[in-house]
C-alpha cells in the first residue's frame, strides 16, 4: 500500500469516528500513519492496530516487541496490544481513550486546534520525547498528501 492510499483509506475510517468523537479527524490519520509506519507494521497488519494500543478490555490481543523510551533510553520490551476486527473499530477505539481519559483532558480542549491537540495528547500517548514534533511532521505530510 502506497502513502497515498493509507492516508485515503485512513481518512475515510477517521471522517466516520471523529463525526461522533468530535476529535480531529486529519491527526487520526496522521497518527496512525507515524505509529504504523503507514500502514506497513506487523501489529496494523496483523491486529489492525494502528496506534499501539496495548491490550485492555475485552479486545483479543497480540504479543509483541515495542521500543518504549525509559529515562532517555531506547528498549525493546515485549508487550500485549489490542487486536482490532477493522480500521474504524481501532479508530474508535482510540477517540474513546481519549474521550474518557483523565489524562487527555488538556487534548478535548483543543480539539479545534490541530497543533494544541498534538502537544495535549504527545504528554501520555508515546514514550518518545520528539512524539509531538514526529507527529505534527506526519500531518504535514498527510495534508500535502491528500492535495
Amino acid at each position: 500500500m502506497t502513502k497515498h492510499e493509507f492516508v485515503e483509506q485512513a481518512k475515510l475510517a477517521a471522517v466516520k469516528v471523529s463525526e461522533q468523537s468530535g476529535m480531529p479527524a486529519m491527526v487520526t490519520v496522521a497518527q496512525a500513519a507515524l505509529e504504523s509506519n503507514w500502514g506497513a507494521s506487523q501489529l496494523s497488519r496483523e491486529a489492525n492496530n494502528y496506534f499501539g494500543i496495548k491490550a485492555h478490555g475485552k479486545h483479543e490481543c497480540v504479543q509483541m516487541s515495542t521500543h518504549e523510551c525509559k529515562a532517555g533510553v531506547t528498549v525493546v520490551v515485549e508487550a500485549e496490544f489490542a487486536k482490532y476486527v477493522s480500521m474504524e473499530d481501532c479508530f474508535r477505539c482510540r477517540d474513546g481513550i481519549l474521550q474518557r481519559g483523565a489524562v487527555y483532558a488538556g487534548a478535548r480542549e483543543n480539539r479545534n486546534d490541530e497543533e494544541g491537540f498534538i502537544a495535549e495528547i504527545a504528554k501520555h500517548w508515546a514514550t518518545d520525547p520528539k512524539y509531538a514534533d514526529k507527529l505534527s511532521a506526519v500531518l504535514k505530510e498527510v495534508k500535502g498528501l491528500l492535495k
